[in-house]
């Protein structure tokens, strides 16, 4: 199979010349994680921006300061495993699709290649795929100390413990961002990011990004990861096929699986990355 026949071809994309603020208001309007940088008025891809790109940069305002310039492409007639073993080898959620001209056609996510090809073919378990170096955090750790922690360990979520040792939660990278702020000293306008059908609405918050007109930091309310992690995770087990965990992953648009034992104890996570190397 082609990259093109399992691609998406909705293009959602960052300019340069550009600046974080805008940036921000693209990521959280469409609820993504990244996206490809062009070069303003043309189709070349010149980077790509992460929301974990903005946190770990907040002091910065101009895009191409934060965006990584190092960027995996795929060309649309390669095989769908060139872009699986990209995907898996470099850990990345997503790879600009290009055509001859070098030109950006469209976005291949690991979510797209569990749909096409591994649900078809798949009977294998899941515990091979397992990362056993899953990084659990305790339900009162604050949330500021959980985002640092996602930044240390590069993971875009992590498993959430109780004190009986036991999953309870899961909060990812996106979650945080929900509750981000742009805040600075001088002028500041609100700007929604959906309306209260939008998957970006969390609760109260009405999905606000409060933006400012001088120098910005992102910053995070003082509670507890306990109050802001999704309660009702998703899991799976040691004798899950791999089958099984990705329709879990399509079906619930998430990207994360923790396995867990029959008492609910840890025993790593599974990422729609890991499952790539089904393709490898």
């Amino acid at each position: 199979m082609k990259v093109e026949d399992a691609m998406s071809k909705e293009l959602i994309v960052g300019y340069v010349p550009g600046n974080v603020k805008d940036a921000l208001s693209i990521l959280a309007k469409h609820n993504v994680s990244g996206m490809p940088v062009l070069k303003k008025d043309t189709k070349s891809v010149v980077g790509v921006i992460t929301r974990t790109d903005i946190f770990r940069n907040f002091d910065e305002e101009q895009l191409a300061l934060i965006m990584s310039t190092d960027v995996h492409v795929v060309d649309k007639d390669q095989n769908v495993k060139d872009a699986a073993k990209l995907l898996f080898q470099n850990r990345i959620h997503g790879l600009p699709v290009i055509n001859k001209r070098k030109h950006l056609v469209g976005i291949i996510s690991p979510t797209d290649i569990l749909k096409k090809v591994i649900l078809s073919q798949s009977g294998d378990g899941i515990y091979p795929y397992t990362t056993n170096l899953a990084v659990p955090v305790y339900q009162d750790t604050p949330i500021n100390v959980v985002m640092e922690i996602i930044n240390i360990t590069h993971e875009n979520a992590l498993p959430v413990i109780n004190d009986q040792l036991r999953l309870c939660g899961i909060v990812s990278d996106g979650d945080l961002f929900k509750l981000s702020h742009i805040r600075e000293g001088i002028e500041r306008s609100d700007m929604g990011m959906g309306s209260d059908e939008d998957q970006w609405t969390w609760e109260g918050i009405r999905d606000t990004v409060r933006m400012y007109h001088s120098k910005s930091e992102v910053s995070l309310p003082p509670v507890p990861v306990k109050e802001v992690m999704i309660s009702n995770v998703i899991k799976g087990f040691k004798n899950s096929s791999v089958k099984e965990v990705a329709e879990k992953m399509i079906k619930n648009d998430i990207s994360h699986v923790p396995i867990v034992d029959s008492s609910d104890r840890l025993n790593g996570m599974v990422t729609d990355i890991d499952l790539m190397a089904c393709m490898l």
